[in-house]
C-alpha cells in the first residue's frame, strides 16, 4: 500500500506527506531499497518512470549509509532523441543506465531493447527533487589554441575540484547553479576556415590584421533564469590568443581572478532579486578550492 501510494503521488509535496506518514522510517527506506535495485536495470517507460519515482522518494526519506545517492533524469540529445540516466552528485553518470529511447506509436521504447510493449505512458518522468551540485559550472569550447592545452587540462582538473568540494547544501534553495563557458581563440586549428581569435575591443586587433576575429567581451553575462525548475546563470568567458599563451601559472590566475569576479556579478544579481542565498559562503569554499588549485599548478 505504501508503495502504491508513493507511484500515484503526483506532486513532491504529497509524495513527502506520504513518507511523513510512514510508521518507521528505516522499513520504508529498506523498502525503497529493494525497490531501487529491482528497477536499476529498467527495460521500458513503466519501469522507468517507477524508478525515477523511487529516487524521488529516497531523495526525501535518505539514501541511508549504505547507498550512494543518484539521481534519475530524463532530457533530449541534441538530435532530438531521448535518454535517461542515473548520475550521482557529481554528475558520474552510473554505468549501464544510460539509454536511449525511439519513439513507437504513444509511447517511447529503448533502442534495441528487448520489451516493445505499448504501455501507452506518453512522457518520461525525470527527477524534481534533484541532488544538490556543484553551482559553479564549467564548460569549454571544443576548439581551442594549442598552447592552451595546460590549462585546458587544469580547467578540467579544477572542474572537478568543484564537484567534489563545494558545500552546495549550505548555500540555499533559492538559486541552482551558473554556467560559466570558457571560448578560446584558436588560430591554428587544422581547419582553416575554423582559424579565428578573440579580441575585447577593437582597438586591440593590430592594424593590417587578416586573419578571421571576433570582438567579443571579456565577459558576457546573462539573465538569470528559469530551465526545469532551477534558477541559473549563464556567463561567457571569453579568452583571447595572448592569454592562452601565458604560462600556466598566470592562467590559473587570471582564472582564480575572473571566478570571484563571476561570483560578485551573482552575489549582485541575487541581491536584486532579494533571494536569500549564502554566497558569502560559496565564495569562501571557492578561494580555498582554487587555493589548492593554483598551488598544485605551481608546482608542476
Amino acid at each position: 500500500m505504501m508503495l502504491n501510494s508513493i507511484y500515484e503521488s503526483e506532486t513532491i509535496e504529497q509524495l513527502s506527506e506520504v513518507i511523513q506518514t510512514a510508521p518507521v522510517k528505516d522499513e520504508l527506506r529498506e523498502l525503497l531499497i529493494t525497490e531501487y535495485h529491482r528497477l536499476f536495470h529498467y527495460a521500458n517507460i513503466k519501469q522507468w518512470n517507477e524508478l525515477v519515482r523511487v529516487c524521488e522518494a529516497l531523495a526525501v526519506a535518505g539514501w541511508g549509509a549504505s547507498m550512494t545517492p543518484v539521481e534519475a533524469v530524463a532530457d533530449k540529445w541534441i538530435n532530438g532523441s531521448y535518454y535517461t540516466e542515473l548520475r550521482t552528485r557529481t554528475f558520474e553518470q552510473i554505468k549501464d543506465c544510460c539509454k536511449g529511447w525511439s519513439k513507437q506509436q504513444g509511447s517511447f521504447v529503448i533502442h534495441e531493447g528487448n520489451d516493445n510493449t505499448d504501455y501507452g505512458i506518453a512522457a518520461f518522468a525525470s527527477q524534481r527533487n534533484l541532488l544538490p551540485k556543484n553551482p559553479l559550472r564549467l564548460v569549454r569550447s571544443g576548439n581551442y589554441q594549442l598552447s592552451a592545452q595546460p590549462f585546458i587540462d587544469s580547467l578540467s582538473e579544477l572542474r572537478r575540484a568543484l564537484d567534489e568540494h563545494m558545500r552546495q547544501e549550505l548555500y540555499g534553495a533559492s538559486f541552482s547553479y551558473i554556467g560559466i563557458h570558457c571560448h578560446f581563440s584558436h588560430h591554428d586549428d587544422a581547419e582553416r576556415t575554423l582559424q579565428y581569435e578573440y579580441f575585447h575591443e577593437q582597438n586591440d586587433v593590430p592594424d593590417g590584421f587578416e586573419q578571421g576575429y571576433y570582438i567579443r567581451p571579456k565577459f558576457a553575462v546573462g539573465k538569470l533564469a528559469s530551465r526545469k525548475g532551477e534558477l541559473k546563470l549563464e556567463v561567457t568567458r571569453h579568452f583571447t590568443r595572448a592569454e592562452g599563451e601565458l604560462p600556466l601559472s598566470e592562467q590559473q590566475q587570471l582564472f582564480r581572478a575572473d571566478m570571484l569576479v563571476i561570483v560578485d556579478l551573482l552575489e549582485e544579481k541575487l541581491l536584486k532579486k532579494k533571494l536569500s542565498y549564502r554566497v558569502d559562503l560559496l565564495r569562501q569554499d571557492l578561494i580555498d578550492i582554487l587555493e589548492k588549485w593554483t598551488t598544485k599548478g605551481n608546482a608542476t
